[in-house]
């Protein structure tokens, strides 16, 4: 079995960084010289699909959260955003890990697929033929070994929101956060709520939105079999694309301020004034 490398998981739950990467600076990033950046890791180690994914650490402990985009590879702003993030990040306290490019064959090839949706091959198989399914596993892996307070789900939606959405809950649309869960969890509303006071009133705002289970999906999955809270952000696409980053940037910085980590992030990049 291809596994996240053990150091990862040391790395996690230690006081304090003892080594260097041959990936990144480690004492670089924090204003006030504390750590932030830990680590450059992989998971599909030597594979076709092998993904980067970037573990930030404050120097005081918190909560963890994971942050994914590229889960489709055309939905082109889940990945900026989780750029940006790693970029400019500097995180003070708690453990956050963003895995940009998901599915990086898709995003390489900017398609929403390349042999399957790998949104629909969860919980994963390591032996089966589809490097989705493959993937799909490892990443379920990862998930359970770290086990994060928060995972959060960065896509695109072609349909914008409308009221309609309220009748019609099968079907993603552009500006809502996602849960397979009702009623409501009180940090998705709180955190909506929080994230809509920071973008412009109208088309923009997110909007709560209520997807019955599906088996297969990452979202259900992280939810359902490790009990760990998780939502999918979707954005509009036919905003456009500085605008689509800034949205997914607010929700995902809202959910880091709402479970309580602690981190700086240059306002600029999210202000719609």
């Amino acid at each position: 079995m291809r596994k996240v490398k053990l150091v990862l998981l040391l790395l996690l739950f230690s006081q304090s960084v003892s080594f260097s990467s041959p990936f990144i600076d480690t004492t670089s990033g924090s204003e006030n010289g504390q750590y932030t950046f830990v680590r450059q890791d992989y998971f599909g180690l030597y594979t076709d699909y092998e993904t980067p994914f970037f573990v930030f650490k404050g120097a005081k402990p918190g909560p963890v959260m994971i942050l994914d985009g590229g889960i489709h590879g055309d939905e082109i702003a889940s990945y900026m955003a989780c750029d940006s993030i790693v970029k400019y990040i500097n995180l003070l306290s708690g453990t956050l890990i963003v895995i940009p490019r998901t599915n990086i064959q898709a995003c390489k090839q900017n398609t929403r697929e390349v042999n399957f949706d790998f949104n629909h091959a969860f919980p994963g198989d390591l032996k089966a033929d589809l490097y989705e399914y493959q993937l799909a596993y490892e990443f379920m892996w990862l998930v359970d070994s770290v086990k994060p307070d928060l995972i959060i789900n960065l896509h695109e939606a072609r349909t914008k929101w409308s009221p309609k959405a309220l009748t019609d809950p099968d079907k993603a649309y552009g500006q809502i956060v996602i849960s397979c869960l009702q009623p409501f969890e009180e940090l998705l509303v709180r955190s909506v709520d929080n994230m809509n006071k920071k973008i412009p009133v109208g088309d923009y705002q997110y909007h709560t939105h209520y997807y019955s289970v599906r088996e297969y999906s990452s979202l259900d999955n992280f939810v359902l079999k490790f009990g760990i809270k998780s939502y999918t952000v979707e954005s509009f696409r036919g905003f456009n694309i500085d605008d689509r980053v800034k949205l997914q940037l607010i929700a995902a910085l809202q959910f880091m301020e709402e479970i309580g980590l602690e981190f700086s992030f240059p306002p600029g990049l999210i202000s719609f004034q």
